[in-house]
């Protein structure tokens, strides 16, 4: 996006919460113009920006680990993509502040989360229990002081929440990563758009 009167603030769709690693990808991708909006599902997010509410939306669509994300490909196919960025993607395994290590009996993780994470579970001794996303929940999990569970992700959900690290990183593949992709409806002449967009959004 151009400086000056131009420059403006970009509202991003993506399922996560404050401190996930799709969050991050928008942060990397259009740094202060960007204004997340999380959602519980990639569908949801793609509904945002199908029903115009959204400026543009944002998926991860394949990671080194599990490989193509399924669900978010089959999001993103009727839209037009500007761009794809790689990240780095760590997990950890976070609890309310004070709580140790073996007072833990219970964790939260989303399913990709869970796939990436599969030789630790196993190793931790731990009930893993699938949701909707660890970064949503994390507020109202925090809230309630809940000292058996813990909630597995990016350690950006203890720095956005107040959730503490209690061991980590803990994907089972040191080079983990994920590319996630940017994307906006579709309209009229979809290259020239495409092209029009990456110019506006991205530089």
């Amino acid at each position: 996006m151009k400086t000056g009167d131009s420059r403006r603030y970009v509202r991003v769709a993506y399922q996560g919460g404050p401190g996930s690693h799709s969050e991050r990808a928008g942060l990397t991708l259009l740094k202060e113009r960007f204004t997340g909006w999380p959602f519980a599902s990639f569908a949801d997010a793609a509904a945002a920006l199908a029903n115009a509410q959204a400026d543009l939306l944002l998926l991860p669509i394949h990671n080194s680990t599990t490989g193509d994300i399924g669900d978010a490909l089959e999001a993103a196919k009727v839209f037009i993509s500007l761009g794809e960025i790689e990240l780095p993607v760590e997990h950890y395994l976070l609890g309310v502040p004070g709580v140790r290590r073996n007072e833990l009996r219970v964790a939260w993780a989303h399913p990709q989360v869970g796939m990436q994470c599969r030789g630790w579970i196993e190793r931790s001794g731990l009930e893993v229990r699938i949701v909707d996303d660890g970064a949503r929940r994390a507020p109202d999990f925090l809230a309630s002081n809940l000292r058996h569970v813990g909630v597995l992700g990016p350690i950006g959900i203890g720095t956005a929440t107040g959730l503490y690290p209690l061991e980590g990183p803990i994907q089972d593949r040191a080079d983990n990563r994920t590319t996630f992709r940017l994307l906006a409806r579709a309209g009229g002449n979809t290259k020239t758009i495409s092209a029009h967009m990456r110019e506006e959004v991205l530089t």
